[in-house]
């Protein structure tokens, strides 16, 4: 699953849709923009505030 990156206001959706995309416990973590960095809430284009993921390698057994 690839990174969601979610504002406050869309973090719930976020956490459903890697729930139901990804059939693993996500993993939520404050995101911390670096300097220059362009990355946007994946709903709404606002500076995003969380990043859900799942590190699982999907090689693992």
């Amino acid at each position: 699953m690839k990174s969601i990156y979610a504002c406050q206001e869309h973090i719930e959706e976020a956490l459903d849709d890697a729930v139901y995309t990804g059939f693993e416990m996500p993993v939520l973590e404050q995101f911390t923009p670096v300097d220059n960095d362009q990355t946007k809430c994946t709903y709404c284009k606002s500076q995003p505030i969380y990043m859900v993921a799942n590190f699982c390698s999907p090689t693992k057994s």
